[in-house]
């Protein structure tokens, strides 16, 4: 079937009622985002419920059947929405359809080199492709072929392979999906806006800075331009504008611009801050303009780069509030290109102690990361991030000793003292496990916890579980989640009941009363009669079905216990007393 001949009537053929329906709504909402077509191949963009545009095939040919596919998990049978939207799209809208030369046309112009390396950077960017790649040379013969010269490392990709319009596109679609009155609905247009970043880390990762720059003007532009559309009074963007700002920050480093095309660079983040105006938080662009800037000859940055480390750092003056993610931008470059002792100096002057240590471990210098590690870590998350890298470098025993320091030091230990207690069980070293095991569960009462303890400890698990049940008894914690789900476990009910007398959060005591219906009606419809009571006095007729929910509970012990009497006198004499509540009245005359 040829694309001119697709009609609505056709569409209908290809899929059910309500994929034709759904589709015909994601249409009219203008979901489908870009179409082009490459000879008898048309490709959509179509927005739907994840982070990033769901691609749709169609191939049309005169000779056989259209078909037609989707990324999207649809497996009821027929079209989905999306491919059904498309279509629409190429009926109603052909304007929208970008043409463009077949995928062979564009092929047959690539040398060998040129070829090797588009394959390369397919595989860098979707790692699955490499097993595709290896089983399609050996299923068409080619394993015989004389191997190709390697192509430059840093070649560069075409601006063709960019399309702004179509970038521009996107972002304004994600944007305008706000509704006039759905403010909250920020967050979720934040987060669509992210998925937009990440092929230009993948770029970055790949050190290929300057492609990843050019994708990255075209997103700024489009959001630069779009944000005016977007009610943010209380500026919940600024989270997107940070990431938007780390991922400019290392593009600019890793792309080794040179001194005129840095400057661009530098006028065009302000010109695109100024235009953003107060729409976002101030900072915006700020550390992008200083990594414009600076480059990698700044001269402080420099002078710690070849060894010279003072109390200031990588800076003239005092350090400005992104100096830490500057840091993290620059040490991600050094790294990659095994740059390994300007990384270490960097770290060192930027105060990146953890990073340092790691950097250590990687290099083989397991003394000089422990000698680091036992004077200089602070915290007891910098000793888990050292003790982390020591025992997935083999070092396991170094790695222990790590841990140990850091539960000496101040801070929250959860975390660490956690990961000890499975490495411990994982060495076999059981005494220490154990130790670990119920210092864990003193840092956290939590039912996962608990149970650590009574599998480590085996055949002294009586002895201890009485040890850990008086300690919850006794103890005074925040975490009065864990200590019912613990008594729960353990069907100590009463001591659950005074859990919950001593808590404020409903959702527990609804636990609590679910696990005591039986064995203590009495407390059950205390209660329940407690928080429907505390509900009711507040007023508020929005939260009425909440205490009414909780009388139904009452209620149903009432009856349970054949107390029916008494719950008809409880309940008339909330009436009696409410009977000005003209919205209560009627849902506690239900409930007869």
């Amino acid at each position: 079937m040829a694309w001119s001949q697709l009609t609505e009537k056709t569409i209908r053929q290809y899929s059910s009622v309500q994929s034709f329906q759904r589709g015909y709504d994601y249409y009219q909402e203008d979901a489908v985002i870009s179409l082009v077509r490459r000879g008898t191949l048309l490709q959509a963009e179509v927005e739907g419920s994840e982070v990033l545009p769901y691609i749709v095939c169609c191939t049309f040919d005169s000779d056989e059947d259209l078909t037609a596919t989707c990324t999207c998990p649809y497996d009821w049978g027929g079209w989905c929405k999306h491919i059904v939207a498309t279509c629409l799209a190429c009926i109603h809208q052909p304007e929208m359809i970008e043409e463009r030369p077949p995928l062979e046309s564009q092929l047959a112009s690539l040398n060998r080199d040129q070829m090797q390396l588009l394959l390369l950077k397919l595989a860098e960017q979707e790692p699955p492709l490499v097993g595709t790649i290896e089983r399609t040379i050996t299923s068409l013969g080619l394993t015989s072929l004389e191997p190709i010269t390697t192509a430059p490392t840093h070649a560069p990709l075409e601006k063709s392979e960019i399309d702004p319009k179509a970038i521009h596109r996107q972002i304004h679609s994600i944007i305008r999906s706000q509704s006039s009155e759905s403010y909250w609905e920020i967050d979720a247009i934040v987060r669509k806006l992210g998925g937009i970043l990440e092929p230009a880390w993948a770029l970055i990762k790949a050190e290929d800075g300057r492609h990843a720059l050019t994708l990255l003007r075209a997103i700024t532009e489009g959001c630069v331009a779009g944000w005016k559309h977007l009610d943010d009074f209380d500026r919940q963007a600024s989270q997107f504008f940070s990431d938007l700002t780390a991922v400019l920050a290392e593009a600019l480093l890793c792309a080794d611009l040179t001194f005129q095309e840095r400057e661009w660079w530098t006028n065009q983040l302000k010109s695109w801050r100024k235009k953003l105006g107060d729409s976002v938080i101030d900072e915006s662009f700020e550390m992008a303009v200083a990594t414009a800037v600076q480059g990698w000859d700044y001269p402080p940055l420099m002078r710690v780069l070849q060894g010279n480390i003072t109390d200031k750092g990588a800076w003239d003056d005092e350090a400005p509030d992104y100096a830490d993610e500057l840091a993290l931008a620059r040490l991600n470059v050094l790294k990659r290109r095994g740059r390994w002792q300007e990384y270490l100096y960097l770290a060192e002057a930027e105060g990146q102690l953890e990073l340092y240590n790691i950097m250590l471990i990687h290099l083989g210098r397991i003394q000089e990361a422990m000698d680091y590690g036992l004077n200089d870590v602070h915290s007891p998350s910098e000793a888990l991030a050292l003790a982390q890298a020591l025992y997935e470098h083999g070092e396991s025993e170094q790695s222990i000793q790590i841990a140990q320091h850091g539960l000496t030091l101040d801070g929250s230990k959860a975390d660490l003292v956690k990961w000890l207690r499975d490495q411990a069980v994982a060495m076999g070293r059981q005494e220490l496990a154990l130790t670990s095991a119920e210092r864990a569960f003193y840092e956290q009462l939590s039912l996962e916890n608990y149970l650590h303890v009574a599998q480590i400890a085996g055949e002294q698990w009586p002895e201890r579980r009485e040890i850990l049940l008086n300690s919850l008894r006794h103890t005074k914690s925040h975490c009065k989640d864990g200590q019912v789900e613990m008594f729960l476990h353990e069907g100590l009910i009463d001591d659950a009941i005074a859990v919950a007398d001593s808590s404020t959060d409903y959702k527990l005591i609804e636990r609590v009363v679910a696990a005591a219906l039986t064995s203590r009606p009495d407390w059950v419809i205390q209660a329940c009669q407690r928080q429907a009571e505390y509900i009711i006095s507040k007023g508020q007729t929005k939260y009425y079905s909440r205490a009414v929910n909780w009388l139904e509970k009452a209620r149903t012990t009432y009856r349970a216990l054949g107390c029916e009497e008494q719950w008809q006198t409880y309940l008339s004499e909330l009436l009696s007393l409410h009977w000005r509540k003209t919205t209560l009245v009627p849902m506690l005359k239900a409930l007869n």
